[in-house]
């Protein structure tokens, strides 16, 4: 399933950003998929008619990625680390960082994290189609879950241990709602003989 297309939203300079970043991160740590699930632009403005430029500004870009690496691949925090200093002229770049089959198994167990950011999320590298070797993603009647998991948690610091919830369709409960109020015919008729009997 192709994703929302989030980077014709992005300006000239947050494309050019992201696709340096990109670039950086998967020559230096060869992951098999790079999603994005956030990022913040800051631009501070001054105008002043003392100065010669009267006008300046001041870009702070940040980015939180999340990276599907190969199951034999191993990256410790000193190659990290590394990755975020020679990004740094680009903005902050926060990494969450899974092997494949990890990222697999929290899908199937219905992890909420992984599972919007497959669904909804910007997918930055896709490694020879590897988005392919992920289970099928989940529907946007999932989207209030998430944003409730965010509002309450938006460091995202719980969140391998948020799961979906079951949803039931909005038309489904209307059905039952309609079925249960569906009123009911009484008829009630006069026998001489036999006195009152009622008719359904």
């Amino acid at each position: 399933m192709k994703g929302p297309d989030y980077m014709s939203q992005l300006n000239g300079r947050e494309q050019n950003a992201f696709y340096c970043i990109k670039k950086l991160v998967a020559a230096r740590l060869q992951p098999l998929i790079i999603y994005c699930y956030g990022c913040e632009t800051l631009v501070h403005t001054r105008r002043n008619c003392f100065m010669t430029k009267q006008r300046t500004e001041q870009r702070q870009f940040s980015c939180d990625l999340l990276l599907i690496t190969p199951d034999e691949c191993v990256i410790d925090d000193a190659l990290k680390t590394e990755v975020q200093e020679i990004t740094s002229h680009l903005g902050k770049v926060n990494m969450i960082i899974h092997p494949l089959s990890f990222v697999i198994q929290q899908l199937n167990a219905q992890n909420l994290f992984f599972n919007w950011i497959c669904r909804n999320g910007m997918l930055l590298f896709d490694k020879n189609a590897s988005t392919q070797l992920l289970p099928a993603a989940i529907g946007r009647e999932y989207r209030r879950q998430a944003e409730e998991f965010y509002t309450g948690d938006p460091e995202m610091t719980n969140y391998l241990e948020e799961k979906l919830q079951p949803v039931v369709a909005t038309q489904h409960l209307k059905k039952e709602h309609n079925q249960e109020l569906k009123p009911m015919e009484i008829r009630l008729t006069l026998d001489p003989g036999n006195g009152w009997w009622s008719g359904i």
